[in-house]
């Protein structure tokens, strides 16, 4: 299970952030780089503006047309 942070203060967020990250050893942080890698990709290919993937590629995941966000 990953854990979740809170706080009002950003900053203390981003310290938090990175020191659970320093904190993995260096596998543990090359599995959460490929977690997110995954789930970018799944992401991406959510929106169906952006053109497929293609496989095996090292292309930059930015959407060609990205979905806005709702207001709050």
């Amino acid at each position: 299970m990953r854990p979740v942070f809170k706080s009002p203060d950003k900053t203390r967020l981003d310290e938090q952030q990175r020191r659970y990250y320093w904190a993995l050893t260096p596998h543990g942080r090359l599995a959460l780089a490929v977690r997110l890698n995954r789930q970018a990709r799944l992401i991406y290919a959510a929106n169906p503006a952006n053109p497929p993937l293609p496989t095996g590629g090292r292309r930059i995941l930015k959407s060609a047309a990205p979905i806005p966000r709702r207001g709050r």
